[in-house]
């Protein structure tokens, strides 16, 4: 699910250059202007790349849990997690003026990105807690 969102979100952006409907937010509304969008379009398709073959992985049962894989993705995941929500509710909040807070699309879509490693560094801890 967390996969099919992201390319959604990947999908929807180019698309809306060329579909004018008030369901599609506008080209700008998808990104924080962080990057210019050639080199997140390409940050974009790794990260998809990455998803779709750990999904697949998962799904055939060839994974192999790591703690120490686990504690550091758990860690960055958290980290992660953390600043997106924070960056949330200080653009709802205190930080109105400001594109980068206020742009929550790319923010809720930063939280699908951390939940997906939070899940996956979940996996890992918890698979070598059961076998410790």
């Amino acid at each position: 699910m967390l996969l099919a969102l992201f390319v959604i979100r990947v999908i929807a952006q180019p698309l809306s250059l060329i579909v004018d409907s008030p369901l599609l937010p506008r080209f700008e509304s998808w990104h924080g202007g962080v990057l210019p969008y050639p080199a997140l379009l390409l940050a974009q398709l790794l990260i998809i790349a990455w998803f779709t073959r750990t999904a697949w992985r998962f799904s055939k049962g060839d994974v192999t849990p790591h703690r120490r894989r686990g504690v550091w993705v758990m860690t960055f995941g958290m980290i992660y997690f953390l600043t997106m929500l924070a960056r949330l509710i200080l653009g709802l909040t205190v930080m109105r003026g400001s594109r980068w807070f206020t742009s929550y699309l790319p923010t809720f879509f930063h939280l699908v990105l951390a939940s997906f490693l939070l899940l996956y560094a979940h996996y890992h801890l918890r698979a070598t807690e059961t076998a410790d």
